[in-house]
């Protein structure tokens, strides 16, 4: 295992092997954890989630609120690790999402850890990039582009192992 895999294996490698993934833009929430989302990428298309669901709106249960885990509201957008149990998608209890904001006028992924560029479990890309979120005091912020290409590179491996 070469040390970029094992910098995969640490960081969100569980939430890929487990979960698909998309961003979508939350459009309504008819009951409290119930969100309806339009698909505005599909990542991953594994454990639930329709690869023809680009564009479309999905409904999902989002996880509750607890530590660090402020919970989807309507009008945000965010990168969703979602997985299908007896025929619902439901997001990951843990972690399962990170809002997408503009900050400075560039898109970051809020992700629930602080000074997440101080940890060596975090691979250095996504530590480069990461920032103090500015509304959040227990939150990062890793650039969008960052943090997606190194969750689509995460993806294809995974993939690429289950094959």
């Amino acid at each position: 295992m070469s040390g970029l895999e094992r910098q995969y294996e640490v960081f969100l490698s569980d939430k890929v092997a487990n979960y698909d993934l998309v961003m979508g833009e939350i459009v309504d929430s008819p009951r409290p954890q119930s969100f309806t989302a339009r698909v505005k990428r599909v990542y991953a298309a594994r454990k639930g989630v329709d690869a023809a669901s680009l564009g479309s709106q999905i409904e999902f249960v989002g996880c509750p609120a607890h530590w660090g885990q402020v919970p989807l509201a309507v009008g945000d957008t965010a990168l969703v690790f979602l997985g299908l149990t007896s025929g619902r998608l439901y997001e990951d209890a843990w972690h399962g999402h990170m809002v997408v904001e503009q900050i400075d006028s560039e898109a970051y992924a809020i992700y629930p850890h602080r000074q997440l560029w101080l940890s060596a479990d975090v691979p250095t890309v996504i530590r480069d990039c990461s920032r103090q979120d500015p509304k959040r005091p227990y939150a990062s912020a890793v650039r969008l582009d960052v943090i997606e290409t190194y969750l689509l590179d995460l993806i294809e491996q995974t993939h690429r192992g289950a094959t």
